[in-house]
């Protein structure tokens, strides 16, 4: 029988279930409990059971916000990447379109290169996850895109829709690809050295 915790009915160790918090606030911790499962587990390890313990919920409650673990993923993705846009718009404030480029190319590299859970989504476990990965990978392409494009028309890209778009699109896959397959020479994969990449060849894509 397990000890029970002084003035309590539960177990020692156990984590109570959230039965008075808004709709909201189970969605937030459920999201929150997710990423750090993802991000300490992985993601193929992690389990809904594991999820819905660390948030304090019933695995029903998590099942009425999240009918599977790809749509769990899904809600995470999407936070992560809206917090990793705020970052990349931050780091190009105040520049024209070129430095933009250049500036939200450095960022992002640094992002999916440091971030645990971007890094595990597009890169360390892309092949092992290819059903929920890459519809993953798709969203963050999408909403990266339709960002970054709205950033360099604000910085004062004068290029048609269309060709900013294809651009700016470009240059996303560019840095999954850059990170998936790194240069061989580590001096290449330097701060400094992406940067230079990025002014030499991706600045004079944009317009």
């Amino acid at each position: 029988m397990a000890r029970q915790s002084p003035g309590t009915s539960l177990p020692v160790g156990a984590r109570k279930i959230r039965n008075t918090e808004s709709p909201k606030e189970q969605e937030d911790a459920i999201l929150a409990a997710a990423r750090k499962e993802f991000e300490e587990n992985g993601i193929r390890k992690t389990g809904v059971d594991d999820v819905a313990k660390r948030a304090g919920v019933s695995r029903s409650t998590l099942y009425r916000r999240f009918p599977n673990k790809e749509a769990l993923l899904m809600g995470v993705a999407e936070r992560v990447y809206v917090d990793g846009m705020r970052m990349l718009e931050a780091a190009t404030v105040g520049c024209g379109p070129q430095d933009s480029v250049v500036e939200a190319f450095v960022a992002g590299a640094k992002m999916v290169n440091d971030d645990p859970l971007i890094r595990r989504m597009m890169l360390d476990e892309r092949d092992a996850l290819q059903g929920i990965t890459k519809s993953v990978t798709g969203l963050f392409i999408e909403i990266v895109t339709a960002r970054i494009m709205q950033t360099l028309r604000g910085a004062g890209a004068e290029m048609p829709d269309d060709d900013l778009h294809a651009v700016t699109e470009i240059l996303v896959r560019l840095v999954i690809s850059f990170l998936d397959t790194p240069p061989l020479d580590e001096e290449r994969q330097s701060p400094d050295s992406v940067r230079e990449f990025a002014q030499r060849y991706l600045a004079p894509m944009v317009r």
